[in-house]
């Protein structure tokens, strides 16, 4: 985005962006490189809204006094916020611009603005995700840290890293860019051949190959000291509900680890369209399905939200100690007693 407030927002006066070398209007553009499709635009847009709704309840919930005093729910209340966000470019925007058959200089400063902030919603997302996990770790194998490091307003402080970790994707790297042709963005705006490379993003490259793999690998380890812990002093009725659990988190891990692997080669290489598809729409769950395990399979934030609807199965005893397990993106398993 730096080079669009240089050029004073004018992205045809950004070098290789100029989307008048080419087709003299943007509905030229549509109806020469565009390619309409409704259905999965209709999906898209559909998903991203139900998402939204899913979503808010969860982020209410949350920011509840007795849960927003722990650590981990402060990171996982910044990482639904930054879902959400993603989920109005991956989805709802998506969606508007697949209906249409849209291209990049179809709408350039819309595309170019909601690419560059879709992107740092990612990476933020991806260092948040590293954030939790390390978390739980210290929490469970190394609690003076915990305290050290996420007692009070520190969590506070150590969250402002994916805040600007984010902010720089999105102000100072290239942006992604939306081409209904092949149902997802790239950061090749599609308007000159053979230029591919020169739009590469490789801070996002290695954003994806580091951090995202980074996050699994701790993730892993953290199930497996875990999985020791739970062997030694845990009922089977515990083991089932941490199974469960394992099992959510693992799948999250690895929706997010496609993604991020996808997004990377196809930008580099040619690949066939299912596998652009398959990118894009493990992008979309990614960011989509912690609000489907919060509302579904989380304890307090289920009952939470039972309650804010007044649903009577929400109920909780009051005066019970709560577990919570929680489980967001990838390492986002914990066990919390709530006093």
């Amino acid at each position: 985005m730096e080079w669009l407030i240089v050029k004073g927002g004018d992205v045809n006066s950004i070098y290789n962006f100029n989307c008048n070398d080419k087709y003299e209007t943007p509905e030229l553009w549509t109806e020469k490189e565009g390619t309409p499709r409704p259905l999965l635009g209709y999906i898209d847009l559909m998903y991203g809204v139900i998402i939204m709704l899913l979503y808010v309840p969860c982020l209410t919930v949350m920011l509840k006094k007795e849960n927003i005093r722990l650590s981990c729910f402060k990171i996982m209340f910044l990482l639904g916020f930054v879902d959400l966000c993603a989920i109005g470019v991956n989805s709802v925007t998506t969606g508007i611009l697949l209906i249409e058959g849209a291209v990049y200089c179809s709408h350039p400063l819309t595309i170019f603005i909601a690419g560059a902030l879709g992107l740092g919603f990612w990476c933020s997302a991806c260092m948040i995700c590293l954030l939790l996990v390390l978390n739980r770790v210290l929490d469970i194998l190394f609690p003076t840290l915990v305290k050290k490091y996420f007692s009070g307003s520190r969590t506070t402080m150590v969250l402002m890293i994916p805040v600007c970790y984010g902010l720089y994707f999105a102000f100072f790297t290239p942006p992604l860019l939306f081409t209904s042709k092949y149902q997802a963005w790239f950061f090749d705006p599609f308007i000159y051949e053979n230029k591919t490379l020169e739009y590469q993003n490789f801070p996002h490259t290695a954003n994806n190959l580091f951090i995202v793999v980074a996050t699994c690998a701790l993730y892993g380890y953290f199930c497996a000291a875990i999985a020791k812990q739970f062997r030694k002093r845990v009922e089977s009725t515990n083991k089932k509900s941490h199974t469960q659990i394992f099992l959510q988190s693992t799948l999250i891990c690895m929706v997010n680890f496609v993604a991020a692997m996808i997004y990377v080669y196809m930008q580099f290489f040619p690949v066939a369209d299912f596998v652009i598809v398959i990118g894009h729409i493990s992008w979309q769950l990614g960011h989509g399905c912690p609000a489907f395990i919060y509302l579904f399979m989380n304890t307090t934030i289920r009952s939470g939200v039972s309650k804010l609807f007044r649903i009577k199965g929400g109920r909780v005893n009051s005066r019970t100690t709560a577990t919570v397990s929680v489980v967001g993106k990838p390492g986002t398993h914990q066990s919390i007693s709530a006093h």
